[in-house]
């Protein structure tokens, strides 16, 4: 590549960045609802954690933007009017997944990034890993066991395993690099140190089933300890 293809990509690179991190579910649920959605359940700037919120329909729409949105449409970009190597396009997937789960907009914190990779896996084209991300998350996650923690990171670290077999290198990297970014999402959170016991545990119960508790509803209807959010208590 000469200097200008390298600009070129780098600039593509930084604005999936920052086209990722705009933090959708963040603005809904302060502007709509007058509440800091990370003061609630899991913290987490995502569609789950809005779902319980504003309810599914809303939770849908907005998640739909992280994965098509944020996730697909840069690849999709990248690939056909721009005509970038599956390097770059792999790359600004990527970039726009670290948008979502470390914001600049937000203090670096954000969603999980589950729906913006689901997303990215879509704009590569990779329909085989992403049918079965769907079906262990989906269905046997969400469906049977009505909890897709760990289900949910099963799916992540079978996926490179998968694109080794059946994806050229470059998708292999990228998608290596999706599976380390989401596991350290899920054991920094939003950067708030574990307060329910011992931090070996926390961190194992963050990395099995992304959450500082074993039970999954005394996690996700958390609120804040004085019942009040940071956007109530500023108005106060």
């Amino acid at each position: 590549m000469d200097g200008a293809a390298v600009l070129e990509a780098a600039a593509l690179i930084v604005g999936a960045y920052l086209w990722g991190a705009i933090p959708s579910t963040y603005l809904f649920a302060r502007y709509r609802r007058g509440v800091d959605l990370r003061d609630f359940g899991s913290g987490n700037v995502g569609a789950s954690n809005l779902a319980v919120l504003a309810g599914y329909p809303t939770a849908l729409a907005l998640g739909a933007f992280d994965a098509l949105g944020k996730g697909t449409l840069p690849v999709l970009l990248t690939r056909e009017p721009l005509d970038q190597s599956l390097y770059v396009q792999g790359a600004v997937g990527v970039a726009a997944v670290i948008g979502h789960n470390w914001s600049p907009y937000i203090r670096f914190t954000g969603g999980r990034g589950i729906s913006t990779a689901l997303g990215v896996a879509a704009g590569l084209w990779m329909w085989r890993e992403l049918l079965i991300e769907i079906f262990l998350i989906g269905f046997v996650g969400r469906v049977i066991f009505k909890d897709a923690g760990l289900w949910t990171l099963i799916a992540v670290l079978v996926t490179p395993i998968l694109a080794y077999v059946w994806q050229p290198p470059e998708l292999v990297y990228a998608v290596s690099c999706l599976a380390v970014i989401l596991v350290l999402k899920r054991l920094t959170a939003n950067w708030t140190l574990p307060e329910q016991g011992p931090v070996r545990r926390v961190m194992m119960t963050r990395l099995l089933w992304d959450r500082d508790v074993g039970r999954k509803e005394e996690w996700t209807t958390r609120r804040p300890p004085d019942g009040k959010t940071e956007v109530e208590r500023v108005g106060t």
